[in-house]
Formats: C-alpha cells, structure tokens, sequence
C-alpha cells in the first residue's frame, strides 16, 4: 500500500522517480553499447537474458510471455539467434508440437560477457559490493505484487 501523500513524502518521491528515470537512462545506455559490441539488439540480448535466467528449456510460448509480446516475435528472434548458433530449438519430450528454446554453449558465453561487463563498466559496478546486495534486496521489495487490503 502506497503512503497518502503529504508534503514530507512528495518531494522524497519525486527524487526517488528522477533518481528511477535517470537510473534507468544509464543503465539503457550501458546496455546499448554493450549489446552492440556483442552485435546484438535489444530484443536479442533480452532473449539470451530470460533464457539465461531460467537456466533450462523454456517453452517458446512461456518465453513469449516473458519478453510480454507476440509468439510470432519470438519466431522471429529464434531464428535470428539460431543462426548465430546462440540458442538452440528442442522438441518437447512431453509434447513435440512444443518447441523449447535453450542457450547454447556460445549463447551462455555471450550472456556470461554481458554479466562481465556489469561488473566492470555498468552504473550498478559503481555500487560497492554491500551497497549491491542492498540494492538487490530493496529492489527485490519493490518489485514484489501488491498485497491486496
């Protein structure tokens, strides 16, 4: 539940919101340059990294509800990082009218080099380790689902 606002919390708020937008900003730019290098786009790189996350098989309708669009996009990036040899395409043993996308050897390592240069040249590698974990957890509350009254 959102505090009712009063004049002490609105301007910490509004800091808080610039501080967010400015955040998100470099982090956008960071990522960016990076994806770039890696000769990938933002929708490319974000496939590797929801694959990357789950750390298994994941169905491309499942993925497709991850990256909130169409399956018929997912096709599309599929393809595009199937060529590169980055992820591969498996049949679903329990039902092979699925398709499971998973990251290939090549794909974890490109993935891996994104969580690299995180860790060395993003605004988050600014952060000392403590101040890292404090974030993560603080985040990690603010992104949690509101709990209804």
């Amino acid at each position: 539940m959102v505090p009712s606002a009063s004049s002490d919390v609105l301007p910490l708020l509004d800091q808080l919101v610039e501080q967010a937008y400015t955040f998100s900003a470099a982090i956008g730019r960071w990522s960016a340059a990076v994806l770039a290098e890696l000769e990938l786009t933002e929708a490319l790189g974000d496939v590797l990294w929801q694959l990357g996350a789950v750390c298994q098989a994941v169905p491309m309708r499942d993925l497709a509800g991850r990256l909130q669009c169409d399956p018929s996009n997912v096709t599309f990036l599929a393809d595009r990082l199937e060529e590169r040899g980055l992820i591969e395409r498996r049949p679903d043993p329990s039902d092979r009218r699925v398709k499971l996308l998973a990251l290939t050897p090549a794909g974890l390592a490109v993935r891996i080099r994104i969580v690299q240069a995180a860790a060395t040249s993003s605004p988050l590698a600014r952060l000392s380790p403590a101040d890292q974990q404090r974030l993560c957890r603080l985040l990690g509350k603010s992104l949690q689902p509101e709990r209804p009254a």
